[in-house]
C-alpha cells in the first residue's frame, strides 16, 4: 500500500466546486460560457482522476479525511479507497460526463443554465460513490446522485412527460434510499461501525434474522438503483424523458454503480456471514439475474421508442453483470468490470446516436423514423457497430468480459450461463438492428408501433439548424471506438485481476484499511476468448435473423414471424410497465418480500 495521495478527494471536490461556481454565475453567463465552463471542469476532473489512477495502479492507498486513521481495531474516520477499480470508475464517470457535455454544446436545452451544474454534481456523486468505503457516505453519495438525477430527468419543466418520468424515478429511488438507510442503521446498532471492512469483521459469521434483514434492505435498495427485476420499472420511464446526455450517464454508469454496491456488500460486509451458505446465496442472485436478462431482453425487442428500447437493453445487461457477482471470486468480478466498461461506452454511443437521430430527423419513434435516415451513412455505421457490440461479438470489449464470466461459470458447473449471455445479447442486438434496418435502409413495411412510440419526444434542439455537427458525432464515435481499442490492448487486464482480489476478499480489504494488503493475481481467461468470439458471432447472426423476421414479416409464413410475435404479443409485460408510481412501489414491495423470504428460508438454517 502506498502513502495516501492528496489527489484522492479531487475527483469529488473539483466538480462540486465547479458546480457551485457555475450555479452562482448562471444568471450572468450566456449558454456558450456555461457549456465551456462545464466542459473545462469535466476535463479537469478527468485529468485528476487519470493522475490518481496512474498513482495507485500498482499499489492502492487509503485516504483518511482529517488524518483520522484507525486506532487499533477501531475505525473512527472517513476514508476513500483509491485502487485501480475505484479510480478507474472515477475515470469512466469523468469520461462519459465530458463526452456528454461536449455533445450538448449549445444545442441541448439547458433548462435556464441548470443543466451543466447538475451534470457536475452528478459526476461528483458518482466519483464519491466509487471511492468511499464508509457505508453511510455510500448512502450520502447515493442520495446526491439520485437528487441530481431527478432534476436532470425533469429538466424540461414545460412538458408533462419529463415531470411524470422524474416523479416515478424519485418515488421508487427514494423508497430505495429509505431501505438502504434503515439497513445501515441496523448494521450500526449491531457493530457500532460504519467502515465496511470493520463492519464485516465485526459481524463475522453471525447470520441471525436481524443481520439477514439488514442484508435484505441494503441489497434491495441497491438493486433498485441497479434496475434489477422486479425493481426496474422506473428506468425506461426515466430514459424516455431525460435529455440524451443524461441517458448516457444513467445507462453508462449509474445503474452499474448500484451493482458495484451489491458486490461490496457481498464480498466485504457479509462475506463471512454467508460463507456456509454460499451456494444458496448464489442461487438467489442467479435467479434475479436470470429474470432480469429475460424480461429486459424481451421487453427491449418489443419496444419502438428508441430510448426506452435502449433502457430495457441496459436492464438486460445489468442482469448479465449480476450473474458475475452471483458467481463470485476475483476472476468473475474482474470479468464483470471489463463487461461494465465495454457496455458503458457502447450504450453511451448508442444513446448519443439516438440523440443525433432526434436532432436530425426530429423523431424518436421507430415508425416515425422509417426510411428517413437513408442519407445518414456515418450515423448508420455507428448504430450498427453498437448492435455488434451488444452481442458481445469481436472486436468489442464485451466479448472479453463475457469470456471471463463464462469461464468461471463453466468451472462451477453452470454451463447454461454462456447460453444465457447469447440470449440476452442476441435479443438486445436484434432490437437495435431492427431499428437500423427500418431507419437507415427502409426495408420491409412500416414498423409495428405502440403507445409509447406514438407519443414520441419533442426535439431537444432548436429547429433552425438540423445539421449534424462534429461535436455531436465525435463523442458518439469515440464511445464506439474506445471498447475496440481496449479489447486489443489487454495489458491492463492483469492489473484489474490483481485489484479484484482485494475487492472480493474481506480479509484483503481489511488489511488494506488497517495496514498492507498482500494479494495474489488470479488466473487469466485468454484461452476462453476463442469460444467467446464464436458465441458472440453466433448471437449476432441470430440477431440478424430475428430482426429480419420482423422486417419482412408480411412475406413470411405465420410460423416464421418470431420477431413480429415478440414485438406485438407481449401485452402482459407491457401492462406491467404502466407508468403509475403506485404500481412500481407495489412491485418494489413484492421484490423486497420475495428476497427477504428467500434469505430467511435459505440463509438462516
Amino acid at each position: 500500500m502506498t502513502a495516501p495521495s492528496s489527489l484522492t478527494p479531487l475527483p469529488v471536490a473539483v466538480p462540486m466546486l465547479g458546480a457551485a461556481l457555475m450555479a452562482c454565475l448562471r444568471k450572468w453567463l450566456n449558454r456558450a460560457a456555461m457549456d465551456a465552463m462545464g466542459i473545462l471542469v469535466a476535463a479537469l476532473t478527468l485529468t485528476v482522476s487519470c493522475l490518481l489512477l496512474a498513482k495507485v495502479i500498482h499499489a492502492p492507498s487509503v485516504y483518511w479525511f482529517g488524518n483520522w486513521s484507525p486506532r487499533g481495531p477501531i475505525v473512527l474516520g472517513i476514508s476513500f479507497v483509491a485502487d485501480p477499480i475505484s479510480a478507474g470508475l472515477a475515470v469512466l464517470a469523468s469520461t462519459l460526463t465530458l463526452l456528454s457535455l461536449i455533445f450538448s454544446w449549445r444545442l441541448v436545452d439547458s433548462g435556464s443554465n441548470h443543466f451543466q451544474p447538475l451534470m457536475l454534481i452528478f459526476l461528483a456523486a458518482m466519483c464519491g460513490f466509487s471511492l468511499t468505503l464508509d457505508i453511510f457516505n455510500l448512502f450520502v453519495f447515493f442520495e446526491l446522485m439520485s437528487t441530481a438525477a431527478f432534476a436532470l430527468c425533469g429538466l424540461k419543466t414545460a412538458e408533462p412527460a419529463p415531470l411524470q418520468g422524474s416523479f416515478n424515478f424519485a418515488v421508487t429511488n427514494t423508497i430505495a434510499a429509505f431501505l438502504v438507510l434503515t439497513g445501515i442503521a441496523l448494521l450500526y446498532s449491531i457493530t457500532g461501525a460504519l467502515n465496511m471492512a470493520q463492519i464485516g469483521l465485526a459481524i463475522g459469521i453471525r447470520h441471525d434474522p436481524l443481520v439477514l434483514f439488514a442484508f435484505t434492505l441494503l441489497t434491495c435498495g441497491f438493486l433498485t438503483k441497479g434496475a434489477v427485476v422486479p425493481f426496474h420499472f422506473w428506468l425506461p420511464d426515466a430514459h424516455a424523458v431525460a435529455p440524451t446526455p443524461v441517458c448516457v450517464l444513467f445507462s453508462g454508469l449509474m445503474v452499474q454503480l448500484g451493482l458495484v454496491a451489491v458486490a461490496r456488500l457481498r464480498f466485504v460486509v457479509f462475506a463471512q456471514t454467508f460463507a456456509a451458505h454460499e451456494g444458496r446465496l448464489r442461487a438467489i442472485l442467479l435467479s434475479l439475474g436470470l429474470m432480469t436478462i429475460l424480461v429486459g431482453g424481451v421487453m427491449c425487442y418489443s419496444e419502438h421508442h428508441l430510448k426506452r428500447m435502449l433502457a430495457f437493453s441496459t436492464i438486460c445487461h445489468a442482469g448479465m453483470m449480476l450473474l458475475a457477482i452471483a458467481l463470485g471470486g476475483p476472476l468473475a468480478f474482474a470479468a464483470m468490470l471489463v463487461y461494465l466498461l465495454g457496455h458503458a461506452f457502447i450504450k453511451g454511443g448508442l444513446f448519443l446516436t439516438s440523440g443525433i437521430l432526434l436532432h436530425r430527423l426530429r423523431a424518436i419513434g421507430e415508425r416515425s423514423l422509417f426510411a428517413k435516415g437513408k442519407d445518414l451513412k456515418w450515423t448508420a455505421a455507428l448504430w450498427f457497430s453498437g448492435a455488434l457490440g451488444l452481442a458481445a461479438a469481436p472486436p468489442f470489449l464485451l466479448m472479453t468480459g463475457e469470456a471471463g464470466i463464462s469461464k468461471t461459470a463453466e468451472e462451477m458447473g453452470k454451463a447454461w450461463i454462456p447460453w444465457l449471455f447469447m440470449v440476452g445479447g442476441g435479443l438486445t442486438s436484434a432490437a437495435v438492428l431492427r431499428v437500423g434496418m427500418h431507419t437507415f435502409f427502409g426495408w420491409g413495411t412500416e414498423p409495428i408501433t405502440d403507445e409509447a412510440a406514438q407519443i414520441g419526444e419533442l426535439p431537444e434542439t432548436a429547429n433552425e439548424d438540423q445539421r449534424i455537427f462534429w461535436y455531436q458525432f465525435a463523442p458518439a464515435a469515440l464511445c464506439i471506438a474506445i471498447p475496440i481499442v481496449l479489447a486489443v490492448m489487454p495489458g491492463w487486464l492483469s492489473i484489474l485481476r490483481e485489484a479484484s482480489t482485494i475487492f472480493t476478499q474481506q480479509s484483503a480489504m481489511a488489511q488494506l484499511v488497517y495496514g498492507n494488503a498482500m494479494t495474489t493475481r488470479p488466473p487469466g481467461w485468454s484461452a476462453s476468448l476463442i469460444s467467446a468470439a464464436v458465441r458472440g458471432s453466433a448471437a449476432f447472426l441470430a440477431a440478424i435473423l430475428l430482426a429480419l423476421t420482423s422486417i419482412f414479416r408480411m412475406k413470411l409464413r405465420r410460423a416464421l414471424r418470431v420477431g413480429a410475435f415478440l414485438e406485438s404479443g407481449l401485452h402482459p409485460l407491457r401492462v406491467l410497465q404502466s407508468g403509475h408510481p403506485g404500481d412500481y412501489v407495489l412491485w418494489l414491495t413484492f421484490g423486497l418480500a420475495m428476497i427477504g423470504t428467500a434469505n430467511l428460508i435459505l440463509l438462516r438454517s
